[in-house]
């Protein structure tokens, strides 16, 4: 079977999303690319265009690390989390870990930009390695095993990774005590989207807790929504009339402007966190409430605003993350890079939150065009020069103390953006009344203190509080 069997006369935009899950395992590929597929093989497909994006940005920054740069970061997520279980039981942790390998492609695919007419996710029967590295540390005195963990988060960021070698996305286990840990995943971008990685921590530590009383694993089957069935529907919306012709019509203020507004200048790269709480936190909260528009759209709004504050960023294009999990059963529990970046065409008017949020969903409704697409097709001025995130799912820290383990003393995320400047609302919905705001620039929007002046005004400008 080719990838043309698949090919429909209806518009791709106006098709229901349970009609690509009819999409069977190799079935997206040409016949010469199927006789290229290695032994042992279980699935390949397409990898989708931002995959495609985030694995190429991967290994261009390590090429040219190879040949001396020395100002490309690595591009892949780190996150370490210290948190406390009933009890450390190494043998256990290994189980769960393989039980989730077992269950979703992710931890059993790798990623080949070369061999193929296109770049392919292939997926394998089984992870040649194992997924969890377990360290014991209980023998060092406490600042040791701090040292320990400095020095091992400072050569897991500072790698190279591969694409090629599964699994991509790897576990550290660092056993402090007979109850404490340090736990750390370490992945590329291209393989797995923020919900999946929540998703993977909190199965991972449920089948834990679970298995504790057992010794042994549970086997849960998988889930039926895949990767490739995504990857089919996002091949078809490239040649949607529709959606293209609705982003070529919403784009034109940026795509023919004369000289397109953009950052401003050049300096040093920053991080900063901001966190909402007390009053502001409920102001931001009520006025979600109040308009009906809800949180994403007032915290958009509160963006948008400070952004009218910064050097150069007035006018300028800002990317929304737009989840493109298909609506079809279980598939909210499919693993993998589900994430495409929609530009918001707001052309730099005072934002209110009814007009942000129908801004938003109009835009998120042609979400499933890949910006890739966009910017080959319209030009780069339709590429986005900042980012907005808006993360609200129930976080690790829930499950741990829904199955009755201590919260994490702290979590530290190593995630790197490929955008000049990025804003990522992160909500839990189980820390009630805090909101954290992380900024990250490249340096050519604006200072440091300069952004997060402009952010915490915009909080309070918002939220109907006045000056500080």
């Amino acid at each position: 079977m080719t990838a043309a069997t698949h090919e429909v006369a209806t518009d791709p935009a106006d098709l229901p999303d349970d009609h690509w899950t009819g999409v069977p395992p190799f079935g997206l590929l040409e016949d010469a690319d199927r006789a290229r597929v290695p032994a042992g093989a279980v699935d390949a497909f397409p990898m989708t265009a931002q995959q495609t994006a985030m694995a190429a940005q991967l290994v261009l920054g390590s090429a040219r690390r190879r040949k001396g740069a020395t100002d490309v970061p690595p591009y892949h997520n780190v996150a370490m989390s210290r948190m406390s279980v009933p009890k450390v039981d190494p043998a256990v942790f290994a189980g769960c870990a393989e039980a989730l390998v077992d269950r979703h492609e992710m931890f059993r695919s790798v990623l080949d930009l070369d061999t193929f007419s296109r770049p392919m996710q292939i997926v394998l029967a089984h992870a040649p390695e194992p997924v969890l590295t377990v360290h014991d540390l209980r023998g060092l005195p406490a600042a040791a095993r701090d040292a320990e963990l400095e020095r091992f988060a400072a050569a897991e960021n500072a790698k190279t990774l591969s694409l090629t070698a599964a699994p991509l996305t790897r576990f550290t286990l660092h056993v402090l005590s007979d109850r404490d840990i340090a736990f750390t995943i370490t992945e590329p971008h291209a393989i797995a989207d923020g919900w999946s990685t929540h998703l993977n921590l909190v199965e991972f530590f449920d089948t834990y807790v679970a298995a504790l009383g057992t010794g042994q694993a549970a086997a849960t089957p998988p889930p039926s929504a895949r990767l490739r069935h995504h990857s089919a529907q996002q091949d078809a919306m490239l040649e949607s009339t529709v959606d293209n012709q609705w982003w070529r019509d919403r784009l034109r203020p940026w795509t023919e402007a004369a000289a397109p507004p953009g950052p401003a200048g050049a300096g040093p790269a920053w991080h900063a966190t901001l966190s909402i709480t007390g009053a502001e936190f409920a102001a931001l909260e009520e006025l979600a409430r109040t308009s009906g528009t809800g949180l994403k759209a007032v915290l958009l709004t509160v963006h948008l605003t400070a952004l009218r504050e910064l050097p150069g960023a007035v006018g300028t294009l800002t990317g929304v993350t737009v989840n493109t999990r298909l609506a079809v059963e279980d598939g909210v529990d499919a693993r993998g890079m589900f994430l495409n970046v929609v530009p918001l065409p707001w052309t730099g008017a005072v934002p209110e939150p009814a007009a942000v949020r129908a801004g938003l969903l109009a835009a998120t409704t042609r979400g499933r065009v890949p910006l890739a697409h966009l910017v080959r097709t319209l030009g780069p001025a339709a590429a986005p020069r900042s980012l907005f995130v808006f993360n609200s799912f129930h976080s690790i820290a829930g499950a741990a103390q829904r199955l009755g383990v201590d919260t994490f003393e702290e979590v530290a995320d190593w995630s790197r953006t490929d955008f000049p400047f990025e804003a990522s609302f992160n909500r839990s919905e189980e820390a009630d009344g805090r909101i954290d705001l992380q900024l990250y620039s490249d340096g050519r929007f604006a200072g440091e203190p300069d952004a997060v002046r402009a952010y915490r005004g915009a909080v309070r400008a918002v939220g109907g509080l006045g000056d500080d």
